[in-house]
C-alpha cells in the first residue's frame, strides 16, 4: 500500500521555525493499526489523519508513534492550513470531528485558528493529601 504523508509546520514565523506535524489526507480506508504504523514511520510527535465526517466538515484522528491521542493543537493548525492551501477549504469557517467532539476552525487570510474548550482546573495533591499547586489541563 502506498500512502502519501506530508510534513507541515504549524506556527511558522515568516518562513522559519514552526512545529512539524504529519498529515495524511483521505485516510478513510486506513485501520487504526495502519495509522499507528504510519505515524511510527513518520516519527513526529503527532500525525493527523483526515477522513470524511457525518457531523463536521472533516474527521481528524491523531496518532503519536506509539498510540492514538484525543487531540493535537499544532497538528490541527497544520492540517487546516494545508487543506486551505490545497483549496479543499474555501470558506473562512469549517469544522472538525475528533474522538473528543467537534470544534470550529476559523481562517483569517491564510492563518488557521481553532476553537478550544474551556480549561479544566484540578488540584494536585501529594501522598499526605496536601495541595501542592493548582494545575490547568487544557484540551485543545
Amino acid at each position: 500500500m502506498k500512502i502519501q504523508a506530508h510534513i507541515i509546520n504549524a506556527f511558522v514565523d515568516g518562513k522559519i521555525n514552526g512545529n512539524p506535524a504529519g498529515v495524511v489526507l483521505d485516510a478513510d480506508d486506513l485501520s487504526p493499526e495502519q495509522k499507528l504504523e504510519i505515524a511510527s514511520k513518520i516519527g513526529l510527535s503527532e500525525t493527523a489523519f483526515v477522513s470524511s465526517s457525518e457531523v463536521a466538515d472533516f474527521r481528524l484522528e491523531f496518532f503519536t508513534p506509539t498510540k492514538q491521542i484525543a487531540h493535537c493543537g499544532h497538528a490541527t493548525i497544520a492540517t487546516f492550513a494545508y487543506l486551505k492551501a490545497l483549496g479543499r477549504v474555501t470558506e473562512s469557517r469549517t469544522s472538525k470531528e475528533t474522538i473528543d467532539g467537534t470544534r470550529e476552525i476559523f481562517f483569517d487570510g491564510e492563518m488557521a485558528f481553532m476553537q478550544q474548550i474551556s480549561p479544566k482546573y484540578t488540584n494536585v495533591k501529594n501522598e499526605e493529601n496536601e495541595i501542592l499547586y493548582r494545575s490547568i489541563a487544557l484540551f485543545i
